[in-house]
């Protein structure tokens, strides 16, 4: 039957996924994500169920909106189709458990904060504190005597995120991160814990800021040397660290000859 808890997982992903645009929507502009019903944000009509399947209605609708024909953004499918992904991932790294399902709901948080960091340069609250409570029930269901070690994750965490902006604030005489970083920072030390993860996280953080850094410089026409959203990567990385298996973490801070038992 595993095929069927895979498609459940699918499937309950991808309406999870509907929900997350939702967020991503209507969080960066202070709006209910609650009420008014879903409505096209040209015409204001209200959208019916056919116009809500998850992936499904993108392409029964040709990518438009059944009343005004105004095109609609890709981003809706593609969102709806990594958190559907995301979930099918969690439950086949950590089987059908608890600790799967926040796993995927952290990610759906993760997909809030890299979505509207990379459109509107913030990093909404509410994903924060969604992604550090799913973090802290995740060390609550399963091994509460940590608990200490997921706060001090979050301590360590947004200490590093905000020693490196201070270091290089007063090197490049600007702002080198925002506190939306030091805030995403602190979420995921809270899975993470005050452990060797963190040194993953933070290189995988790195090195994805520079792989979608330059790509996004280009075709923004913006400045390589300027603000670009760190955030993006940072949930990224802290994805890749959480489904990771054992043995490309383990590879990693073997790199650094970090003991891995």
């Amino acid at each position: 039957m595993d095929w069927f808890f895979v498609l459940f997982a699918f499937l309950f992903g991808a309406a999870v996924g509907s929900f997350v645009n939702v967020c991503i929507y209507r969080l960066p502009r202070k709006l209910s994500i609650v009420k008014p019903p879903s409505h096209c944000p040209h015409c204001g009509a209200t959208l019916s169920a056919i116009d809500l399947v998850p992936l499904l209605s993108y392409f029964w609708l040709a990518g438009k909106c059944r009343h005004c024909k105004t095109p609609i953004s890709p981003r809706y499918f593609i969102v709806e189709l990594i958190t559907a992904l995301s979930f099918v991932a969690s439950v086949k790294r950590l089987g059908y458990t608890p600790e799967a399902i926040l796993v995927a709901f952290s990610l759906s948080a993760l997909l809030v904060i890299a979505f509207v960091d990379l459109e509107f340069f913030i990093v909404p609250d509410e994903a924060i504190w969604a992604l550090g409570l799913l973090g802290f029930m995740r060390y609550l269901i399963s091994k509460p005597q940590d608990i200490p070690i997921a706060l001090g994750g979050a301590l360590l965490g947004s200490f590093i995120i905000w020693v490196i902006g201070f270091l290089g604030k007063l090197i490049f005489r600007k702002e080198a991160m925002g506190f939306g970083d030091v805030k995403i920072a602190a979420a995921v030390g809270i899975h993470l814990g005050a452990t060797w993860l963190l040194l993953p996280f933070f290189i995988f953080s790195a090195f994805i800021g520079v792989l979608i850094g330059i790509p996004i410089a280009l075709m923004k026409s913006r400045s390589i040397t300027g603000y670009i959203p760190f955030g993006p990567a940072m949930a990224i990385a802290a994805g890749i660290v959480f489904l990771a298996p054992p043995s490309v973490i383990n590879f990693v801070l073997g790199l650094y000859s970090i003991p891995t038992s």
